[in-house]
């Protein structure tokens, strides 16, 4: 039989090209001008269709074509050209090398040697159960580094029991969550707020607690926000039908680890700031909404 010349024994050649010429839609995709956002009307955006035309005239330059061991793709079981692509994790890597004091540990190593904690949300209750007190949180309710509450999603007390499976959520104040599943922000965590630890939390989520004295959650987040780490969610989300999806693979991600307390918190300063800083204003806002004559229709928590 015939080997093509790019044939390597042993070797996969991927090719992982971000565009294949046609929307999510079916329809053809034309280039557009990221300066004037028009789109043009005859070039069709088809990196994969350039890519092949490439590898065919025997040029495997583009930085989306490369080889991968064979054993290594059946090994994982997976067979999605961008999980291969390790170019993602270049940039974290860089940039703990680059400052002092700081290791790169994934968060599956974090979670097995119980440096953090790791769980997924509690449940979803139907559309016509959501007539109570207790917030319920989608996927959709978390933006911009916030848990945004959505009042026509409450659910009654005794029903957010069954769900908790207790008495109490399990949530803690200044938790992280993010979507996990059937989300484009996936790695985009947000944080619970004191006063939001009531809630019922839909299983398409993931939270990520510290659990260790070296950080805290301020640090975390400073960590999982920093772009060389979100840059490495592209690599591990997959479309499972028509739905995102991350699955076991979080444990992939890689962030960088402080040598000390003191570190840490230099770091994270800002963030601890910020988010305390929004703590001490809501505390004195319900304090002046609870003292008003007039009453308001609006819930920030206990």
């Amino acid at each position: 039989m015939h080997k093509p010349s790019w044939f390597k024994s042993g070797q996969t050649l991927i090719v992982n090209a971000r565009k294949c010429g046609i929307n999510k839609d079916g329809h053809e995709q034309y280039i557009v001008n990221p300066e004037t956002g028009i789109r043009s009307s005859s070039e069709i955006d088809d990196d994969l269709a350039e890519c092949c035309d490439l590898i065919k005239a025997g040029d495997l330059s583009r930085k989306e074509v490369f080889y991968c061991p064979t054993s290594k793709i059946i090994e994982s079981d997976i067979y999605v050209p961008k999980y291969f692509d390790y170019e993602t994790l270049e940039g974290v890597g860089r940039l703990v090398a680059s400052h002092d004091g700081l290791a790169l540990k994934t968060l599956g190593q974090l979670r097995n040697d119980k440096s953090i904690l790791m769980f997924g949300g509690h449940g979803s209750p139907s559309s016509d159960q959501r007539l109570g007190e207790i917030p319920y949180i989608k996927v959709s309710d978390l933006r911009a580094g916030h848990v945004n509450i959505n009042p026509s999603n409450m659910i009654p007390v005794e029903l957010a029991k069954k769900f908790w499976k207790s008495e109490h959520s399990g949530l803690c104040a200044y938790d992280l969550i993010s979507p996990e599943r059937a989300s484009k922000n996936i790695g985009e965590f947000c944080v619970l707020m004191p006063g939001q630890e009531k809630a019922v939390l839909t299983k398409e989520v993931i939270v990520v607690r510290t659990n260790i004295e070296l950080f805290d959650q301020f640090y975390l987040l400073w960590a999982l926000t920093l772009n060389e780490v979100v840059s490495q969610w592209e690599r591990i989300v997959f479309m499972q039908t028509n739905r995102e999806d991350v699955g076991k693979r979080i444990n992939e991600i890689k962030i960088p680890v402080p040598s000390s307390r003191k570190l840490a918190d230099k770091l994270s300063l800002s963030f601890r700031e910020y988010y305390l800083g929004l703590e001490k204003s809501r505390r004195t806002f319900v304090g002046a909404i609870n003292s008003s004559e007039f009453n308001h229709h609006i819930h920030l928590g206990d």
